[in-house]
């Protein structure tokens, strides 16, 4: 979460206790006393989560033996582009071959491209399925604590922007805050 999404959260949070406190008539946010907030540094649960680090450490043993291949299926493709262009620059080509070596310097290029955009796209994937794996990791974890330790809401405070990462069943307060900040009082 960015520094105006956590100032804007923290507002409205404020704003809605402020709200409780002085409404003539109390609202009930839950069936408890108080909700108990706690919040963790994202950056540092990002730096020091083992599985985050095992798979980025999978991820880029994969993506170096992808390089390695992609680089060993371009190679010839890149030499046969090199003989044609030289051929075409000798002066012993004819108009005819020139354009011929041409085209499929065209060709070879297009391919190279094309396998250089499914490396990428596979990479993407791979990136995806490891961020799916470590946030459901994360909720089931976070889930599991906040429940033993009577955590109702889990924030981030950090850079990393995710902002709640936890929370029990929610309450929509939205009419209750706009009548809130709408009152003329």
């Amino acid at each position: 979460m960015n520094n105006k999404g956590a100032l804007v959260l923290i507002g409205v949070w404020l704003s809605v206790l402020t709200y409780v406190q002085l409404s003539p008539e109390p609202v009930v946010m839950s069936d408890k006393e108080s909700a108990v907030i706690a919040y963790v540094h994202g950056d540092t649960i990002q730096q020091g989560m083992l599985l985050i680090q095992s798979l980025e450490a999978t991820l880029r043993e994969k993506m170096t033996e992808a390089e390695s291949v992609l680089k060993a299926q371009a190679l010839p493709l890149q030499e046969e582009a090199q003989e044609l262009i030289n051929y075409a620059n000798s002066g012993q080509a004819s108009a005819d071959e020139i354009d011929i070596a041409s085209r499929r310097v065209g060709e070879i290029e297009s391919l190279l491209e094309r396998m250089q955009y499914d490396a990428e796209q596979s990479f993407a994937l791979r990136e995806k399925a490891m961020q799916d794996t470590i946030a459901e990791h994360l909720t089931a974890t976070l889930k599991t604590f906040s429940e033993d330790q009577g955590i109702d809401l889990v924030l981030n405070w950090g850079l990393s922007g995710e902002g709640v990462l936890y929370g029990t069943d929610s309450r929509d307060i939205t009419i209750e805050v706009l009548e809130a900040l709408n009152d003329p009082k």
